[in-house]
């Protein structure tokens, strides 16, 4: 009865609705829990008169007021909260995704150093290698000059001791038939080193001739002169049994021995 003999309350206007009679009468708070001893409102309908429901409804909607007042400072502390979290949360994204970039970045880096590197000591590697087979051809090509110039000077030398035994021996061959021309001279010879000198007892050779003497020297050059050491003499001796006639003492062993070992060998060339 009371409440129909008020005027018209605030959850009675159209733009409160329905939702506002709950919040007054329940006088529950979003943000809060209700407390039934300070929450609810009392009036005694006995006393109530016009100034008094007045003063009721002033009452009850400076509550109204206030309660919204208070859950919309709520409401905003806690959207300013949200927000706040949700920047928090979004600079900690973009702090991780800024780390992970210049985690990246610097791994990059590191493997751009690291293959330049590789690249700096293969191009090392190669060049040491390219200077290696240069070194090695300078090598080659040294001890081919050195054995170039060795068989060279080895060739000088031979050819030069080659004309020296020449000389030595075209000075021997001179010396040689000098030494024969004097000796056939000497002895009356005219028919050169094969050629006989007869008399009215015997005939002898040159070579007969210089076995008789024990000249050995001689026997050999009338050897190489091209005397022949089977021929006999009017006696029917060759050279080397006149020669082993008259030693004495071994007076004739040179001459033997050159007779022997020239006569061999002739007949070995023979």
């Amino acid at each position: 009865q009371v409440l129909s003999a008020l005027a018209p309350l605030p959850w009675d206007r159209p733009a409160a609705g329905s939702s506002l009679a709950m919040d007054l009468f329940s006088c529950t708070s979003a943000c809060r829990p209700c407390d039934p001893a300070t929450d609810t409102v009392r009036f005694d309908p006995a006393n109530l008169g016009a100034g008094g429901r007045v003063a009721a409804l002033d009452k009850v909607e400076e509550t109204w007021i206030l309660e919204q007042q208070q859950r919309q400072l709520e409401e905003e502390l806690a959207w300013r909260r949200a927000a706040e979290e949700k920047q928090a949360a979004l600079e900690r994204r973009q702090a991780e995704e800024r780390g992970d970039l210049q985690r990246r970045e610097a791994r990059a880096l590191q493997e751009r150093e690291a293959r330049a590197r590789r690249e700096e000591e293969e191009a090392q590697r190669q060049e040491e290698a390219r200077r290696e087979r240069e070194e090695r051809l300078l090598g080659e090509e040294a001890e081919r000059a050195v054995w170039e110039r060795r068989q060279r000077e080895e060739r000088a030398a031979a050819e030069e001791a080659a004309r020296h035994s020449e000389v030595a021996r075209a000075e021997r061959d001179r010396r040689r038939r000098e030494s024969v021309a004097c000796f056939l001279k000497e002895h009356g010879f005219t028919g050169g080193v094969r050629g006989p000198k007869r008399n009215m007892v015997n005939t002898t050779f040159p070579l007969h001739r210089a076995a008789k003497l024990g000249d050995a020297q001689m026997v050999e050059w009338l050897l190489v002169e091209g005397a022949v050491p089977s021929q006999t003499n009017s006696s029917g001796r060759t050279a080397d049994q006149v020669a082993r006639k008259h030693d004495s003492q071994n007076s004739h062993s040179a001459a033997l021995r050159a007779l022997g070992s020239m006569g061999a060998l002739r007949a070995g060339g023979a």
